[in-house]
């Protein structure tokens, strides 16, 4: 898959003329010119700097007059584009090294035709089995980002900025009572009456989505995917807050993983044959990346839920395996036979590791390495 797949066609394009206040009010608002919170600033079509919600939030604290103030007079960031050709994998890779959230995306010629966001990074992600073991509680870390409903809108714009939130969650007596985003604050500060001193409790949004810890990060990441929202409030039933959720700690969670982890949100980051499946008695597959299917002839997708002993030339053997892991946790340099999804007998060098998740569940990954030799080539009808 490539960034043409996922990216998107229309951006929200500013000059190094226009004013704060036309900034804010396009980046805020977003419609036909493109979607919200991202903007490129071009200079004669080259591109001369990045612009965020997050930056218009640091110029609010700054005290910026956004009606005077260009955006020429401005520290941009700079902007780091891709190609329409770039490999989904080759993008997430530049995401982990220079942490980059927003993409402009230039064609074959090197003119701007799109953008891509965390938002379609996720979505071009494998849906698997491996991200129900997975629970949104081991995606939030602290500060938790609440503040009290007489908290003033200065104060939590400070907040949010010293915080690197894009929103605070309004809490009153330990329960979520509202939520205000970056967004509020740059829509505010553009209306004639704009008060500084204002309490959240006077803006806030009210009706509030979120997730539970137990919520699994499957249903995380589809609720990313299907909704506009770059960040969920994590709450109990009763609406105790208990962190926040964002897309970017969800990305951050798949490229900072342990190798044996890598494969949470994406088996294709593994670089060799594997597949991941359960240490309980069914040995359900959990997963196969690209490599694997190809090297033992399968289609991943259709032996998702299938058990890894229809691959076994010995089925006991993964009973003796899961108890082997349960004391050492891993088994290198394996020379096993298996049956591919062909019916064709291979040798490969096989490496097991027993992974433990945050959640306390369980899995077994299965690093397949070179083919061996075996005699008999080919199993029974």
């Amino acid at each position: 898959m490539y960034v043409r797949d996922r990216m998107f066609r229309n951006v929200i394009t500013l000059s190094p003329g226009d004013t704060l206040a036309v900034a804010m009010r396009a980046v805020a608002q977003g419609g036909g010119h493109g979607p919200p919170g991202f903007a490129v600033v071009l200079d004669q079509m080259r591109l001369v700097g990045l612009l965020t919600e997050f930056d218009m939030l640091k110029w609010i604290v700054q005290g910026r007059d956004p009606h005077s103030k260009t955006l020429r007079e401005m520290r941009l960031s700079a902007p780091v584009s891709v190609r329409e050709e770039t490999p989904i994998q080759e993008l997430i890779d530049l995401y982990n090294q220079r942490r980059f959230r927003r993409f402009p995306v230039l064609n074959e010629d090197g003119v701007l035709s799109g953008g891509i966001m965390e938002k379609q990074i996720l979505a071009a992600l494998p849906r698997t089995s491996l991200l129900i073991q997975f629970q949104v509680a081991d995606m939030i870390s602290p500060p938790l980002p609440e503040v009290g409903p007489d908290v003033s809108y200065r104060e939590a714009a400070k907040l949010m900025m010293g915080w690197h939130r894009g929103c605070v969650v309004v809490v009153a007596d330990h329960v979520m009572v509202g939520i205000v985003t970056e967004r509020d604050l740059i829509r505010l500060r553009m209306e004639p009456d704009w008060d500084p001193e204002r309490p959240v409790s006077s803006f806030m949004s009210h009706s509030i989505n979120y997730l539970t810890p137990e919520t699994d990060l499957l249903k995380a990441l589809d609720f990313f995917v299907e909704t506009t929202h770059r960040r969920i409030p994590v709450a109990e039933a009763d609406g105790s807050f208990r962190g926040l959720l964002t897309q970017t700690a969800v990305l951050n969670a798949m490229v900072q993983s342990a190798r044996s982890h890598q494969a949470v949100l994406n088996p294709e980051s593994i670089p060799e044959p594997a597949l991941w499946f359960t240490p309980d008695d069914k040995h359900a597959i959990l997963a196969i990346n690209a490599m694997g299917g190809k090297l033992l002839q399968l289609n991943p997708e259709e032996w998702a839920g299938r058990s890894a002993e229809d691959l076994m030339e010995d089925p006991d053997v993964l009973d003796a395996l899961h108890v082997l892991l349960r004391n050492c946790g891993h088994i290198d340099n394996l020379n096993l036979p298996v049956r591919t999804g062909a019916g064709n007998r291979l040798c490969v060098a096989s490496s097991f590791s027993l992974v433990n998740t945050p959640s306390g569940g369980s899995r077994i990954f299965w690093s397949i390495g070179e083919e061996t030799h075996c005699s008999a080539p080919k199993f029974g009808p």
